[in-house]
C-alpha cells in the first residue's frame, strides 16, 4: 500500500516539477545575452600579427566590470545587433565619458561583425573599466 501511494505521489508531483523547471529556465534565459550578438576582445596577436579574439559574455542591461589594461594596438569586434557602451570608469561611474556603439537590429545579424580599434576612442584608449550591453527583446 505504501509503495502504491509513493508511486501515485511521484506521478502527481512530476508535472509540477517539470513546469517549475521550465519557468525557471525561461526566466534565466530572459537575462542572457542575445544569442545573435557578441563582443570579442582582440588584445593579443598571433605570430603573424593577426589579432586573437576572445569572446566576452555579456548580460543585457547589466554593467560588467572589465578593469582591463589594453595594448595601444588593441581591437574589439562587435557582432550582431545591440548597443555596447564602454567606459574607462568602473560600473558606479560608467556613464562618465562613455562610448556607445550601436548596431541596429535591421542592419546587423549574427554574421555581421565589425572590428573597432581602441585608439579611435580616446575615452577608452589603453584601458576599459566597464561595459554594458542592451538589445531589443526581439533579438534575444
Amino acid at each position: 500500500m505504501f509503495m502504491v501511494l509513493k508511486s501515485l505521489l511521484a506521478l502527481a508531483v512530476a508535472p509540477l516539477l517539470s513546469s517549475a523547471s521550465l519557468i525557471k529556465s525561461a526566466h534565466s534565459m530572459s537575462g542572457k545575452a542575445c544569442p545573435s550578438s557578441s563582443l570579442e576582445l582582440g588584445m593579443t596577436k598571433d605570430a603573424a600579427g593577426t589579432p586573437v579574439f576572445s569572446e566576452k559574455g555579456l548580460t543585457p542591461g547589466t554593467c560588467e566590470s572589465l578593469a582591463m589594461t589594453c595594448p595601444e594596438d588593441g581591437v574589439f569586434k562587435l557582432c550582431g545587433p545591440g548597443t555596447w557602451t564602454f567606459s574607462r570608469m568602473t560600473c558606479d561611474k560608467h556613464d562618465y565619458k562613455a562610448v556607445s556603439i550601436e548596431h541596429p537590429s535591421d542592419s546587423y545579424s549574427k554574421s555581421d561583425c565589425k572590428v573597432y580599434e581602441l585608439k579611435d576612442y580616446y575615452q577608452i584608449d589603453t584601458y576599459i573599466g566597464s561595459v554594458t550591453f542592451t538589445c531589443d527583446t526581439a533579438s534575444r
